[in-house]
């Protein structure tokens, strides 16, 4: 019985162990692109498809991890790939979040107050009558 345990375990782990690489790689891939962005003063609107460009490469092979390991598991193909999709989503939102909060954040503030409407002239009053 312990044995049994013991081997699931084992087998688990290097399932486990067979994405973590390609999700460290796309971390890291996803850490330097945005370094590299904020470098080259991309806008916060064209962030997301900097990094999906910048990291194409490390985002497929976690993809292709993902789905391989769903699959694995039982999961339907066409699943797996909609759930892969999802995980790539999800880790690619964060760097993309912080960036555009941050590029606002960084942005020249215009004037910090508009100029007040000229007043308009009061109406002419005329005189009471007596």
């Amino acid at each position: 019985m312990i044995a049994l345990v013991g081997a699931s375990a084992m087998f688990l782990t290097a399932l486990q162990a067979s994405i973590n690489a390609p999700r460290d790689s796309f971390r890291v891939c996803l850490k330097e692109a945005t370094e590299k962005a904020n470098a080259e003063k991309v806008g916060g609107e064209a962030i997301e498809e900097y990094l999906k460009t910048n990291c194409s490469a490390p985002m497929g092979s976690l993809k292709s991890a993902l789905i391989a390991f769903d699959m694995k598991n039982g999961m339907a193909k066409k699943a797996a790939a909609n759930d892969a999709e999802m995980t790539v989503a999800d880790y690619l939102a964060s760097p993309v979040d912080k960036y555009k909060f941050m590029a606002d954040m960084n942005k020249p503030k215009a004037d910090a107050a508009p100029a007040p409407a000229a007043a308009a002239p009061a109406p002419a009053s005329t005189p009471p009558k007596p």
